[in-house]
């Protein structure tokens, strides 16, 4: 039995125009170093799974994103050091 191929797929309707696009992208460097969100940066930070589950439950209850409660935490804590 052949297997057929999904007619939903979404497929370009011209392939050379998508490799042509594709390759026009090269060069500008990886997207690791562009920043996504207007001047804020990306970055990795490793947190114990204890501390993890306690930020996710403050940001739970302040209504905000884990991202956003370490970011007003570290804000915070700096404001209390100046």
């Amino acid at each position: 039995m052949a297997i057929a191929k999904n007619p939903r797929r979404n497929r370009p309707a011209n392939v050379e125009t998508a490799a042509e696009s594709f390759i026009a992208g090269a060069g500008q460097g990886p997207a690791a170093e562009k920043p996504r969100d207007g001047n804020r940066v990306p970055i990795m930070i490793r947190i114990d799974p204890n501390l993890l589950e306690r930020i996710d439950k403050g940001a739970k209850r302040l209504g905000l994103t884990r991202s956003a409660f370490i970011v007003s935490s570290a804000a915070e804590k700096l404001e209390l050091m100046e």
